[in-house]
């Protein structure tokens, strides 16, 4: 038995919620109670003890939607400035990925995953494009997943851009994943992945919908980013994009789509009554300039938050969906709970629906994924306040250290698994030889 305990403690439960000073119990990693720090330290006299006199525990958060691909694109100059998102996606995007090795696929995903531990998240939902490399190329995002420890979904992104062999390739690689991350088999599983409708035909997303079938699984796929997408579905196929998902069987309560900006009444309706998830992702969505999800209409939507390879920091895009929806809508009111209820409630909802994997809270029989914050507010932390708090005080500051099951990823700010310098150092060589071919 090992003891956790700190001044504050968020369990994010129907039950207590927040403790004062809290402590965590855990075995085998799994939390076996959780209580006031002087009673759970009674309680379990021969337990090993770590005492923190300062920070915050909380349950470790979920990314729903990264690109862990994208790391290596932190300050390349592209010398190209597209304007409009498919340009954006040939000039940028689709030269990256299809330049990629699997050195630079595997450096990409460990840093991508050290810098999610680094802002508090512990699961990372991931969704991976490399047209040109695409045999091993989940098994080199896995082996990043476990040298680091950290949980989370696999996926390849699925697409005719590449071509009829491409296809052909991402299909296998995927049908590999399947077999060898199913879902509830570990801290990974797998998904099906998709780009976009405007990169799939009906014959493929037919092949697809199969696959999920056969597999039980679901699909992680890019929904209207862009209005694009929506223009091309309408003149191919004469109906909205969401309308050709549902014909596909690509919706369902399983299933995770991305973004959902330009949709009509209709197609929030079909999500809905599908259970079909939905993450947005509000800092990508303006930078790329395509326009906002207006979430906060979405009444009875399954919605979470993602990233979208914009970086890892998952509560700073939770913080620009709430100022979107005040800027949209000319309401400075609207959205504060609903946001805080998808970063901390929704989010481990939908990645327990798409993983199997039960997680979100200090609670026994979860798992022991714990995060320990360096926060010391000059407010008083109570439970009815805790979402201010992740929203505009532990977005600013430093996480100290990290369990997941039980196992300590970082401790006092330095990462226990990895030499973190060094493969700092080999990623820029890596970033630097990848731009030179682009």
């Amino acid at each position: 038995m090992q003891i956790i305990s700190a001044p504050v403690l968020v369990t994010n439960d129907s039950q207590s919620n927040l403790l004062q000073p809290g402590a965590v119990a855990y075995d085998n990693g799994i939390i076996a109670d959780i209580g006031n720090s002087n009673d759970i330290i009674r309680k379990y006299p021969g337990a090993g003890l770590i005492e923190y006199d300062y920070g915050i525990l909380t349950p470790g958060l979920i990314n729903l939607h990264h690109h862990l691909y994208s790391s290596f694109a932190r300050g390349w100059n592209s010398r190209k400035s597209p304007k409009i998102f498919p340009d954006i996606l040939k000039d940028i995007w689709w030269r990256l990925d299809e330049a990629l090795t699997l050195e630079d696929i595997y450096y990409s995903a460990i840093i991508g995953l050290c810098d999610s531990v680094l802002c508090g998240v512990t699961g990372v939902i991931d969704h991976h494009s490399s047209q040109k490399t695409i045999t091993d190329s989940l098994s080199e995002i896995a082996r990043a997943f476990d040298t680091i420890g950290i949980r989370g979904s696999l996926c390849f992104e699925l697409s005719d851009r590449g071509g009829a062999q491409a296809f052909e390739d991402g299909i296998r690689e995927t049908f590999m994943a399947l077999k060898r991350w199913p879902l509830g088999g570990g801290l990974i599983s797998t998904m099906i992945g998709m780009h976009a409708s405007m990169t799939l035909s009906d014959s493929s997303l037919a092949r697809i919908a199969d696959i999920a079938e056969k597999f039980d699984v679901g699909c992680h796929f890019h929904l209207v980013e862009d209005r694009c997408d929506q223009d091309d579905s309408l003149s191919r196929y004469s109906m909205r994009v969401t309308e050709r998902m549902a014909k596909y069987g690509i919706l369902g309560q399983k299933s995770l789509a991305i973004h959902g900006i330009h949709l009509s009444d209709a197609e929030i309706k079909l999500l809905k009554d599908t259970g079909t998830n939905l993450a947005i992702c509000a800092r990508s969505n303006q930078n790329n300039a395509v326009g906002a999800a207006r979430w906060w209409n979405y009444d009875g939507v399954n919605i979470g938050i993602g990233t979208d390879g914009i970086g890892s920091d998952l509560i700073n895009d939770a913080r620009a969906a709430l100022y979107i929806a005040h800027h949209e809508s000319g309401d400075p009111t609207v959205g504060f709970a609903d946001i805080c209820s998808m970063l901390l409630n929704n989010n481990p909802a939908i990645f327990e629906k798409v993983t199997g994997a039960r997680y979100g809270q200090i609670a026994t029989g979860y798992p022991a994924d714990i995060i320990l914050w360096d926060y010391n507010s000059p407010t008083p932390v109570t439970a009815d306040n805790i979402g201010g708090h992740y929203l505009y005080g532990l977005s600013n500051c430093r996480v100290d250290s990290v369990w997941i099951e039980g196992k300590t990823i970082l401790s006092n700010g330095i990462f226990t698994e990895i030499d973190y310098p060094s493969l700092m150092a080999r990623s820029r060589e890596l970033a630097k030889k990848l731009w030179s071919r682009l």
